[in-house]
This record gives C-alpha cells, structure tokens and sequence, in this order.
C-alpha cells in the first residue's frame, strides 16, 4: 500500500477530508479495518444527504467495505480503493449489496455523490464509465452472496474483532453462527434520485 493510499485513509478515518464544494454531503464515517486493510467495518452510521433535497441514503453501522474496486493496475495513475470519492464508494458498495435500486441507479448516484465530494472530471468519468462496463459481475456475485446467506453488516456485539482478522473468515463465523443482515430497504424512493446523474435541488 502506497504512502498516498494510507494518508487517504487516514484522513477518511479521522474526517479530514474537505470537500471542494458548499457541502460535505456524507458525514466522516468511523471506519475499523480488517487484517488486511482491504475490507473495512463502519463503526457508526453513514447518512448521504443527497444535494439540496430531503433524501438521506444512510449506510449502517457495521457494514463492511471495501472502497472502490479499482484493479492495481489503475493505482500508478492516481486511482486507487481510496481517494476523494472513497465516501461515494461506501455508498456504493451499500447498493449494489442491498440491491434495492437497479443497477444504474446505484451507479449514478455514485456519480452524484462523487460530483457532492469535489472528485474531478476525469476521475468521476473514469470511475463511472468502469462500474457501467465491468460492475455487473460485482453485482452478480452480490446476490449470490446474499442467496448463500453471507452477511455484509456486523452485529454491533461482534464490531471488536482482534487485528489479525480477515474479513472473509470472519464472515464465514458469522454465519456459521447464524448471523444474518438486518431488514434492509426494499425499493427505497431515494432510488429515484439514480435516474439521472444531476445532483438534485430541493422540490
């Protein structure tokens, strides 16, 4: 892990980061890491409120993340799991696991909340253009993984895990356990706001 990605995530973790435009459209969220700093575990929740409007995506407490997927091959360029729109991503991931709004849906409110977070042009078109072409396969081995039973968010009896965990065999305890995810959000109307990629006003 390079010296930028760790500055990036620490400033993630302590909600250093500035965003460039009139608002932080996600609240700093408290993150933990498994022994890998691959995966992360919310340690609060993480409410989006989405422009200038009454909707609120919220993330909760316990899931677990892994940033943006961006292969290492991308990382020389400047793009990596962690950056400006590493708050985007969580949200991100939090959809394509729930699965409440289709697809693009998912994806374009990932680019409305990196547009909120000050992420530039090319990286938000970069970021965008590669969930549209390659993000299916993510979103298929999502509901493969919810079918199994797999569970994505933590109980928040099971959030202090020791520093040598890794998130897929603690997964795997839990739901041996029988640990499973809350009831989340079926078609919530904030999936609406996904139908373009304009950051919305208030109506």
């Amino acid at each position: 892990m390079t010296l930028a990605t760790l500055l990036s995530i620490a400033a993630l973790v302590c909600g250093a980061v500035t965003p460039v435009q009139g608002q932080q459209p996600i609240d700093a969220p408290l993150l933990k890491p498994f022994a890998d700093n691959r995966d992360w575990v919310l340690f609060r929740d993480l409410d989006y409120h989405v422009g200038d409007s009454d909707i609120t995506i919220t993330v909760p407490k316990g899931f677990v993340t892994d940033f943006a997927s961006i292969p290492q091959a991308f990382w020389t360029t400047g793009l990596s799991p962690n950056g400006k729109y590493s708050k985007a991503a969580i949200v991100h991931d939090y959809l394509y696991w729930v699965q409440g709004c289709t697809r693009k849906q998912a994806d374009n409110i990932l680019m409305i909340a990196m547009k909120e977070s000050g992420v530039d042009i090319a990286t938000r078109a970069t970021i965008y253009e590669g969930v549209r072409l390659g993000g299916d396969s993510a979103w298929q081995g999502n509901a493969a993984e919810k079918a199994s039973g797999l569970p994505r968010v933590v109980p928040v009896a099971d959030l202090e895990f020791g520093p040598l965990v890794l998130w897929r065999d603690y997964r795997q305890t839990l739901a041996q356990r029988g640990v499973s995810d809350p009831v989340l959000p079926s078609q919530p109307a904030y999936c609406a706001v996904g139908d373009g990629t304009e950051v919305p006003g208030r109506n």
